[in-house]
């Protein structure tokens, strides 16, 4: 599996949109319309972060942005799954030994690793 950094994390991404819109754990039918798609939106933008996070693990808020979705507890299960998901195939990329992008790739082993204790240790 070959990962870039910019597309790190999308297709889990897509997942936690379908989740939102599904439904999260709230009622069925909300009485207010409005407010669902606000909440939907609000994690959005959140999921977006955290693939941004990914991409660039130097960032100044890349941290900030994975541990704000991961200390939440509804969403703890899915982020620690994707951030699982994506060691994963970061290591097989090293261990294939001719990445072009190492240097990248280690320096997102090495944030994966650390906001996986930030979010398993809150």
């Amino acid at each position: 599996m070959k990962s870039s950094g910019r597309g790190a994390g999308h297709p889990i991404a897509l997942v936690f949109a379908a989740w939102a819109a599904l439904g999260s754990g709230a009622p069925a039918a909300s009485a207010d319309p409005c407010s669902d798609d606000q909440t939907a939106l609000e994690l959005g933008r959140k999921v977006l972060a955290v693939q941004q996070a990914l991409a660039n693990p130097s960032g100044p808020k890349a941290m900030k942005a994975v541990t704000e979705l991961g200390h939440d507890q509804r969403y703890y299960v899915m982020v620690r799954g994707w951030l699982a998901y994506q060691l994963a195939g970061d290591r097989s990329i090293l261990e294939a030994g001719n990445a072009p992008e190492q240097d990248e790739v280690e320096a997102r082993i090495d944030f994966v690793e650390k906001a996986i204790r930030a979010i398993d240790l809150e």
